[in-house]
């Protein structure tokens, strides 16, 4: 690894003698801890650290401009990436409108949940009905079950995300 010539500079450099701490190296006991220089009318913080009242002022104004700044970054960002989610939602209702449309008009033969044996009946007690048919059941049997809005928003989400990768895949 190191040759006997490089440890030996090693130990020469890092000796007990020549590490030591000089004078130099530590403040005076009052010196501003910002400016490093004998604080003028010291100020002291709930650690007991001294300041200069000048430097801890000046300090705290820098410091309030910095978190101001990045707070309107911030607001910036996230106000671009709402309008981001906006166009990319709008994107993907428009798809889904022009699908159906496709689909209405004898374009596209798409399977859509409407042509896979479900069919909304009406509402009851604020949920909506819905009858399909039933797998491996007698032919023409039904069964009913109720959708509340919550379910139709997340199967909304759940389209409006399969647009969305459609989009993305042929914008890819």
């Amino acid at each position: 690894m190191f040759t006997s010539h490089e440890r030996s500079l090693a130990k020469a450099a890092w000796s007990s003698t020549t590490a030591r701490l000089s004078r130099d190296s530590f403040l005076p006991f009052a010196s501003c801890r910002l400016c490093l220089l004998p604080a003028r009318t010291p100020v002291s913080c709930s650690h007991g650290d001294i300041f200069c009242r000048e430097c801890a002022l000046s300090s705290i104004l820098a410091q309030k401009k910095e978190i101001k700044r990045l707070e309107k970054t911030r607001e910036k960002e996230e106000k671009e990436a709402e309008e981001d989610r906006a166009r990319e939602d709008a994107e993907a209702k428009e798809r889904a409108v022009q699908e159906f449309e496709k689909i209405q008009m004898g374009l596209a033969a798409k399977m859509c949940s409407s042509s896979s044996g479900k069919k909304i009946i009406g509402r009851e007690d604020g949920k909506i009905v819905v009858e399909e048919d039933v797998v491996g059941g007698k032919r023409g049997e039904k069964r009913k079950f109720e959708l509340d809005e919550d379910e139709l928003l997340r199967i909304a989400r759940e389209e409006r995300t399969k647009a969305r990768k459609a989009i993305d895949n042929e914008k890819v």
